[in-house]
């Protein structure tokens, strides 16, 4: 018994640890981008995270588009109300599904990236070098990132939203048989501004979320090429994790508070 409370105490301390550690790297990497009069790189960043990221997220915001007016429809026409799935894909993409299917991309596809390029920067000794130099390494290398991130994620959900539309269109009007201009009511009859000023908040926290949790697991990176491989992966899981968890109490604040 005792070694089993000795070893959830450990657990919870490292826990605390690590939250406390990306905490303070948080509100640290948001006073050097807010405070400080240098920008390197945001433009370059903005290339990496935003406009490389765009052609998988809308091929793929097509297809969610696509399939859930398939499973809507399929459903809904049982009681003959196929007329409102585009407005079911309308809601969903706009609360819920768009920001954390984006957020997911960028957490897989820059995340890891970013925690393996800033690992290879600590092991290879040029953050120290930097540190030598009196370069700060979080205002160089996480605020720009950062303020890239909160720039592109948002434009990029912006983006997956109407392209979601389109796919459900396509499948809505062509398959489906829902007439062009019902199909096109229905889709934005039930959007307010309130969910669209929703789903930006959600994804400029996704995006503090990936960009933060990247950027500090490349900088505790250690133990050469394996432990580049290890904050890689550790980000992208520890990412997809916050995600869902900072989803889960954004939805519970806005709808059920």
């Amino acid at each position: 018994m005792l070694s089993f409370t000795e070893k959830a105490g450990v657990a919870l301390l490292t826990y605390l640890e690590y939250f406390g550690s990306l905490a303070m790297l948080t509100v640290n990497s948001f006073k050097k981008m807010l405070f400080s009069k240098k920008s390197e790189n945001v433009f370059e960043h903005i290339e990496q995270i935003g406009i490389n990221s765009f052609p998988l997220v809308g091929i793929i915001s097509v297809f969610i588009g696509m399939v859930l007016v398939m499973e809507t429809s399929y459903t809904l026409k049982k009681f003959g109300a196929e007329i409102y799935s585009g407005g079911i894909v309308s809601i969903s993409m706009i609360r819920e599904l768009g920001p954390v299917f984006v957020a997911v991309v960028m957490a897989g596809r820059v995340g890891g990236a970013i925690a393996a390029e800033i690992g290879t920067m600590k092991i290879t000794e040029q953050i120290d070098a930097m540190e030598v130099m009196a370069v700060d390494p979080v205002a160089y290398l996480v605020s720009p990132r950062l303020l890239a991130g909160i720039i592109s994620l948002p434009s990029l959900f912006i983006i997956s939203f109407f392209l979601s539309i389109i796919g459900a269109f396509i499948i809505g009007v062509f398959m489906v048989g829902i007439p062009s201009g019902m199909f096109l009511y229905q889709t934005f009859r039930f959007i307010v501004l309130r969910d669209l000023l929703i789903g930006f908040i959600k994804s400029v926290v996704f995006a503090v979320v990936v960009i933060t949790v990247a950027s500090h697991e490349g900088l505790r990176a250690g133990g050469g090429a394996v432990g580049v491989g290890k904050a890689a992966t550790t980000s992208v899981v520890i990412s997809f994790f916050l995600i869902i968890l900072s989803n889960l109490i954004l939805t519970g604040i806005f709808y059920f508070i």
